[in-house]
């Protein structure tokens, strides 16, 4: 498998991960503004779009949990 096509798979998979948390916390994504993320952003985000450690570590501050937590299994 070429790795664009792995790393692909693994952001879409991280997309559907923030999703399920957003939403298991009655969230809609307008609730992200006041977590520092604009809402377009946080749709790419869900979406599967590439983004930093930075930004993963962010959004599980937001939801309170750990950054392992969200990369369980993805890898």
């Amino acid at each position: 498998m070429a790795k664009n096509v792995k790393y692909s798979r693994i952001f879409k998979e991280l997309g559907a991960r923030y999703r399920k948390l957003r939403l298991k916390r009655k969230m809609v994504q307008e609730d992200v503004i006041d977590h520092g993320f604009s809402v377009r952003h946080y749709q790419q985000l869900e979406a599967g779009r590439p983004h930093s450690l930075i930004t993963l570590f962010r959004v599980a501050e937001m939801y309170k949990t750990d950054v392992a937590q969200i990369l369980k299994g993805l890898v």
